[in-house]
């Protein structure tokens, strides 16, 4: 799960299936106390 450690994060829709809203995930961590760093902006 999340407590366990991840570097990444796939958010929005996805190949066949409708995903979860970014900012739905960004409250998740915000909630769980996860901080998040951004490496890279989406051109």
């Amino acid at each position: 799960g999340l407590t366990a450690g991840i570097n990444a994060l796939i958010v929005g829709n996805y190949l066949t299936t409708l995903g979860r809203p970014a900012e739905a995930d960004l409250r998740l961590l915000a909630d769980l106390r996860m901080p998040v760093g951004v490496l890279a902006k989406v051109i």
